[in-house]
C-alpha cells in the first residue's frame, strides 16, 4: 500500500500523541481540559454543548462547561480503568474477544461525551481514544468511512450492545484492510497511516 505525503500534519499530531503520552490518566481537570479541549477542536470535533441537556442548574456553557461539566464527569467516569483493559496491540479480525474489548471501550467513551455534551459524539470518542492509543483506534469520521467503504466490503459481524454500530462496522472494515494488505501489528502508527491513505482515497473519489 502507497500512503500519501501528509508531512505538513505530523508536527500537530505529533503535539497531541505527546500530550496524551505524558498525561495518560484523568485525574486532574486541568490535564483532561487540556486533552478534550485541543484534540476536539484540532480534530473539529469539539465536546462544547450545542443544545440544553440535564438540569437546568448544570447548564453551564463557555470555560464553565469545561470546568463544572466536561472535566468532573470525565474523572468520575472510570475511563482509565477502560483504557487499562485495552489489548496490548492491535488484534487480527479474528481475535473477536480483543476486538470486543475495543469497541466496547469506544461504546463507553462515546456514551459519555454524549452524556456531556447532548451530541452524537463517536468521531470524537474515536479521536480522543486514538490519541490515547494509537496503536489499536483508527479514526472515525466522514472521508475515512467514506475511503473504507470504497474498498472493502461489510464483515457481516453483528455489534453487541456495547458497541457503537457505526463505529463497529468501520473498524471492522480497517482491520480487514489491514490483514488484506498485509500491514504490520508492530506499527505503532498503522492506524494513522491508514487514516491519511484513507482520507487521501476519499478526496480523489470526489
Amino acid at each position: 500500500m502507497k500512503f500519501p505525503n501528509r508531512k505538513v500534519w505530523v508536527l500537530g499530531n505529533r503535539v497531541l500523541y505527546d500530550l496524551c503520552r505524558k498525561y495518560p490518566l484523568h485525574a486532574k481537570d486541568d490535564v483532561i481540559i487540556a486533552k478534550i479541549l485541543l484534540i476536539g477542536r484540532v480534530y473539529a470535533a469539539a465536546i462544547e454543548r450545542r443544545k440544553p441537556v440535564g438540569k437546568k442548574s448544570d447548564r453551564h456553557f463557555g470555560d464553565a462547561f469545561y470546568t463544572k461539566v466536561v472535566a468532573p464527569r470525565i474523572r468520575k467516569s472510570g475511563i482509565d480503568g477502560w483504557l487499562k483493559s485495552l489489548p496490548s496491540h492491535l488484534p487480527s479480525a479474528t481475535e473477536d474477544s480483543k476486538i470486543n474489548k475495543i469497541l466496547s471501550v469506544h461504546g463507553k467513551v462515546t456514551k459519555l461525551f454524549s452524556k456531556i455534551s447532548g451530541l452524537e459524539k463517536r468521531s470524537l470518542a474515536s479521536k480522543y481514544l486514538h490519541f490515547h492509543r494509537p496503536d489499536i483506534f483508527f479514526i472515525y469520521d466522514s472521508r475515512s468511512v467514506a475511503g473504507t467503504r470504497a474498498i472493502t466490503t461489510s464483515s457481516g459481524v453483528a455489534p453487541a450492545k456495547t458497541h457503537d454500530p457505526e463505529y463497529a462496522k468501520f473498524f471492522r472494515r480497517c482491520l480487514s484492510l489491514c490483514q488484506a494488505r498485509k500491514l504490520k501489528h508492530s506499527d505503532a502508527l498503522i492506524t494513522r497511516h491508514l487514516d491519511d491513505f484513507l482520507i487521501t482515497l476519499a478526496e480523489r473519489k470526489k
